[in-house]
């Protein structure tokens, strides 16, 4: 047993290595201090962006999001090496700080460490060191056997080569603590990383054992300092950037940002839409830091998985990239980053055309990355700059002039109710008043098979003795997926004269027809209307007793629930339509395996009503109804018109009319009413 001396303490070329740990140091830090300046340039640049309301919930999904990592385990192991690695952080940062501290001789640490809880945590600490470093092996050994294709397009060696860095500083901490057991075997915690260090250097003459100490060391506080300067020039700025990018998360899904932040007024803006890389929000900017590369987003993105060009991974670091080259950090702007223009140029139309958002990558990503409003944001400079595919102008054409994507006379909007018999409904006029106003939205109007399932909701508000109206002639689109093509000017129009005439009608509650209409009415409108979607409205019926499934299904047949994305994940609507399935006796339920948050979108919402991506290789819907087999499942239900439109369209396109039929829930339920 010998005397040790610190490493810091230590003469070298005639001078302590505390004068070289503040040069360390005071260098780093200020190389560091650098680099975040120039990263703060490129998000100084950024438009505004309000995200510090409701702060009680933001430091709740911090904690649970950020500290516990809810989402990391959707990927099971993935996300289990990544909670321990992320844990090791948060255990070894105190075992950090206490070793750059001894380094500059300001120990401000060791009255700590000197109490009960020195022992406690030096033992902890050994733990999580060996943990992390088996996280690390098992993650470089998992990307390069498993060769996962949702790493396709990450920096694949920046990936390795942080593994080995935080791997090398768990083995340079656990030779520094080996050594000093071997050196001076005084202390009696329990500290199995150091232990096996010092098993691994047992036998080694004194010597060497002073030389492993001192060098572990330097290496340790070396690594450590240029590992934190790593950080913030690639993928791995997330370490820095992720906690807060979660604080600062979108807490609305399903809600469009305004054209810009703090104008109400579109017509005040030069331009609309993104353009260039300054049109993007700071937040969005901060959005492209916090990118971890993982490919989640992509590996449940349908647009990708069906072959279009879209991969929202690819989108970020393309977009990331692009702003590092417009603000590099160690060598003068680079003017080829403005060579080719951002959007239709480095993000082509295709890859903005192809989002359906369905909001599956938003999703998934666990560090809340926001994929929809910057898309939309893009498509509104398209769509002002006359960049849209042809196919919409006639339909925005019909829109402005009709208020609807068909082209038909308002006059017409109430015709389906013409076809019912002995079902009474009150078209309303200004003035009238009802318990309840069904938003019939422009699909459930002209279209025959949304009509059907219109024609059920009445049928069914009628059982239940509903005080309920339309509003017929004087409604118009509800202009969702006007808002997200992008023509922000023409939805605002609508909505102002959807506002106009619901202030012209009293009424208690809206239902809607499909989720789209529930989720504009909630979150894009000016009014605090209480919006329910036909099965949340028929569920608390049913719980009540005003209506019941009398009627059984005496079939063999085996139903699954598709989850819509707007009724499913942005709007958290999962269990409603299942309990009102369940009431129906006889009825034999299966899940998909893509159900709930993983749903798969149908492609039926938004713009790909009115235009097809050519490089698709398979349709969404298509794939939907496979799934439905595979499932045992031989009719699908849904609680959406376009859903139904497209999955009818498949099955009869892939000639599957003799194995899968679909049906909307409303309709099923409806059959199945035998009285109040």
């Amino acid at each position: 047993m010998m005397a040790l001396t610190h490493p810091a303490a230590v003469t070298y070329l005639g001078l302590p290595g505390y004068v070289f740990a503040w040069l360390i140091f005071v260098s780093a830090l200020s190389i560091f201090s650098y680099i975040i300046y120039k990263r703060y340039l490129l998000i100084r640049a950024g438009k505004p962006d309000p995200r510090f309301s409701d702060i009680g919930k933001r430091v709740l999904d911090l904690i649970v999001y950020g500290f516990i990592q809810k989402r990391q385990p959707r990927y099971l192991w993935a996300g289990l090496i990544h909670i321990m690695i992320f844990w090791g952080f948060i255990v070894l940062g105190l075992r950090s700080i206490d070793l750059v501290s001894q380094g500059l001789s300001l120990p401000f640490l060791s009255p700590l460490m000197q109490t009960g809880f020195g022992p406690f945590y030096d033992t902890f600490k050994d733990i999580f060191e060996l943990i992390v470093l088996g996280a690390c092996l098992w993650a470089i050994l998992r990307r390069a056997l498993v060769k996962h294709e949702r790493y396709e397009g990450s920096h694949t060696f920046e990936a390795y080569f942080v593994l080995c860095l935080i791997s090398f500083l768990m083995i340079t901490d656990m030779f520094y603590e080996g050594s000093a057991l071997l050196l001076n075997e005084s202390r009696e915690t329990f500290l199995p990383a150091s232990q096996l260090a010092a098993l691994v250097l047992s036998g080694s003459s004194p010597r060497f054992l002073t030389g492993t100490h001192i060098w572990s060391y330097w290496l340790h506080i070396l690594t450590f300092f240029f590992f934190l300067n790593f950080l913030p020039l690639g993928k791995h700025f997330h370490i820095i950037t992720a906690l807060p990018n979660i604080f600062l998360r979108k807490l609305e899904k399903g809600a469009i940002k305004p054209a810009q932040w703090g104008v109400e007024d579109i017509d005040e803006l030069e331009t609309l839409g993104v353009e260039k890389f300054e049109d993007f929000t700071w937040k969005h900017i901060l959005d492209f830091y916090t990118c971890t590369e993982c490919g989640r987003c992509s590996d449940n993105c349908p647009a990708n998985i069906t072959g279009r060009p879209l991969s929202p991974k690819m989108l970020t670091i393309k977009l990331r990239d692009h702003g590092y080259h417009k603000v590099p950090v160690f060598r003068s702007k680079d003017e080829r980053s403005n060579a080719l223009p951002m959007t239709g140029g480095l993000i082509s139309h295709d890859e903005i055309w192809s989002c359906t958002t369905c909001g599956a990558c938003e999703e998934e990503c666990p560090v809340f990355i926001e994929y929809i409003d910057k898309i939309i944001d893009m498509r509104r400079h398209l769509i002002e700059t006359s960049q849209n595919p042809k196919t919409f102008n006639q339909v925005l054409m019909h829109f402005e002039k009709t208020g609807n994507p068909f082209g038909k006379p308002a006059t017409k909007r109430a015709d389906w109710i013409k076809e019912l018999e002995d079902t009474a409904v009150n078209v309303l006029k200004e003035g009238d008043e009802v318990d309840v106003l069904y938003f019939v939205d422009s699909y459930a109007s002209y279209d025959p098979a949304a009509q059907a399932i219109a024609a059920a909701i009445v049928k069914g508000l009628n059982s239940a003795g509903i005080d309920f109206g339309i509003l017929g002639p004087l409604e118009k689109d509800s202009g969702h997926q006007v808002r997200r093509m992008g023509e922000e000017g023409l939805f605002q129009l609508l909505v102002e004269e959807n506002m106009e005439t619901l202030s012209s009608v009293r009424f208690k509650r809206i239902i809607t027809t499909d989720p789209h209409a529930l989720n504009t009415l909630k979150k894009d409108y000016p009014g605090d209307f209480e919006v329910f979607h036909y099965t949340q409205f028929f569920q608390s019926l049913v719980e009540t007793g005003q209506l019941r499934p009398a009627k059984s299904l005496d079939t063999n047949d085996v139903y699954t629930y598709h989850d819509p994305c707007y009724l499913g994940r942005h709007n958290g609507i999962y269990n409603e339509p299942r309990q009102l399935l369940g009431s129906i006796p006889g009825l034999k339920l299966v899940e998909m395996e893509r159900s709930r948050d993983r749903s798969f979108c149908c492609g039926g919402g938004d713009i790909v009503l009115w235009h097809e991506i050519e490089q698709e290789e398979t349709r969404m819907a298509s794939m939907r109804i496979q799934m439905a087999k595979e499932a045992g499942a031989n009719v699908i239900v849904t609680a959406c018109p376009f859903c139904f439109i497209h999955f009818e369209d498949a099955i009869k396109t892939d000639g599957l009319e003799d194995e899968l039929r679909v049906i909307d829930l409303m309709e099923l339920f409806v059959s199945m009413l035998g009285g109040k």
